[in-house]
């Protein structure tokens, strides 16, 4: 006999504790773990992960999630579960569609469309990386990179040994991303840190999650005199298309740019390859990119 739910979301130990969620009713669920952001607020990878798998649950194993769109709506507090209301919008003949409603205290919070669709045969191709990436194993670690740029970053900058321990990440320059030299693109392998089961649902759900990591702040990038301190970062709206069957608990190597920033907004796409250079997905995000006034 499974042991009782508690009310009072967990701090994961793993990615896979994130994803584990909770039936209430046939199509609803809550949260079992919540994952704080550097804001105090809920992650949005959280919600996007857990939406994602809320949505299969009521999909079943034959189809999978193709694309997402979603919009953060209210910063999502961290001291109480997640329910995820999924609205069955429409089963067809090779597609199934999902609404999903994250509220807290009965307020949503988010919501996202997902399209799910059966496998199909037909005509191929794929855009490649033109660039020659090294393999993360060639890269260093969130421990090696502390231990080398620590104490060479602001001192309003948060710690790199702070980062979150449930995913691995390493920047192919670290320089542009923890030292903030000007660049125009980001990119890095990321994994979760601990295996997940194999199914494909929980595997897509982890990739959601994943998306969520430093995809927006591709958009400073261009503007490295601006440090953490400096703006206020918070995901306005995510889309997300699953090209191939990838794993989330293996290295998937993002390519983002920032086409454009402007009016307090920035806006970051990427594309998500395998291992072995594939491309599995792709990924857009508007966030809030807004100046503080340090001066009070």
């Amino acid at each position: 006999m499974p042991a009782p739910i508690s009310t009072t979301p967990l701090a994961p130990q793993h990615l896979s504790d994130m994803l584990e969620l909770e039936q209430l009713d046939s199509n609803l669920f809550r949260s079992r773990a919540n994952q704080e952001n550097m804001n105090g607020s809920l992650f949005g990878g959280q919600i996007l992960g857990q939406s994602l798998k809320a949505a299969a649950l009521t999909v079943g194993g034959a189809r999978h999630a193709h694309s997402l769109h979603g919009y953060f709506l209210l910063a999502g507090a961290r001291d109480i579960p997640v329910i995820y209301d999924v609205e069955l919008t429409r089963d067809g003949g090779s597609f199934s569609t999902r609404r999903v409603v994250a509220r807290q205290r009965a307020k949503t919070i988010f919501h996202v469309e997902l399209s799910f669709h059966r496998e199909e045969e037909g005509y191929e191709h794929a855009a490649t990386l033109d660039i020659d990436v090294p393999d993360p194993e060639g890269l260093m670690s969130t421990e090696e990179l502390a231990k080398k740029y620590s104490a060479l970053l602001p001192k309003d900058s948060p710690p790199l040994e702070s980062w979150p321990s449930l995913v691995e990440f390493r920047p192919t320059n670290p320089e542009e991303f923890v030292l903030k030299k000007a660049a125009t693109r980001g990119l890095y392998w990321i994994r979760s840190s601990s295996k997940l089961p194999d199914d494909r649902t929980t595997q897509q759900a982890g990739a959601a999650y994943l998306s969520d990591y430093f995809l927006l702040s591709t958009a400073l990038l261009r503007h490295p005199e601006a440090t953490r301190a400096d703006v206020l970062l918070a995901s306005l709206d995510h889309a997300m298309w699953f090209h191939r069957p990838c794993r989330s608990d293996d290295w998937l190597l993002f390519d983002a740019t920032s086409p454009f920033m402007g009016g307090a907004r920035g806006f970051a796409r990427g594309e998500v390859y395998d291992r072995q250079r594939r491309l599995v997905a792709s990924v857009a995000q508007e966030g809030l990119v807004r100046p503080m006034d340090r001066r009070g």
